[in-house]
């Protein structure tokens, strides 16, 4: 079995302190083939980076997610 790397995960706060909130229709949650797709990447690159730290994702029961705007921290990193 092996060991991930895995933060708890909070939504960015704008510069007045308030949660950023999605468009009506924007799916929060990507699965990791949606999110290797949103940002160009293959499917294997993407699970050494959740591993690694550096895209930060949640597990919903045994489902692996990324939240969408974890991808946007990562693109703007």
């Amino acid at each position: 079995m092996s060991t991930t790397a895995q933060r708890h995960w909070e939504p960015a706060a704008t510069a007045d302190g308030r949660v950023r909130r999605p468009e009506p229709g924007v799916k929060l949650l990507r699965t990791v083939l949606e999110a290797a797709d949103r940002i160009g990447i293959g499917r294997t690159l993407m699970y050494e980076l959740l591993c690694t730290g550096e895209i930060d994702s949640i597990h919903v029961g045994r489902l692996h997610r990324v939240p969408a705007e974890a991808l946007a921290d990562f693109v703007a990193r």
